[in-house]
């Protein structure tokens, strides 16, 4: 094979402008921010309510407080 010209082969330089490093900063603090926030909701919220359970039809319905922890909320959510 031959070479029929051989060409200076200048290597691509990306040159990221002084916003865009600014922007991303600002895009990963505030996604540390909101993922850390978001944690702190789960582990500290706790939802209580009242259930009602009617264990007869001549009885009044006993009211149970029921609490809701983090640990029952799904991964999927």
């Amino acid at each position: 094979m031959e070479v029929q010209g051989t060409k200076d082969l200048k290597e691509n330089v990306v040159v990221k402008s002084s916003l865009e490093g600014t922007c991303s900063l600002v895009l990963r603090l505030c996604a540390l921010v909101l993922t850390l926030t978001a944690a702190i909701v789960l582990v500290a919220d706790k939802q209580t309510t009242v259930v009602p359970v009617k264990i007869s039809d001549s009885l009044p319905p006993l009211d149970v407080p029921v609490t809701a922890k983090w640990q029952y909320v799904s991964a999927y959510v």
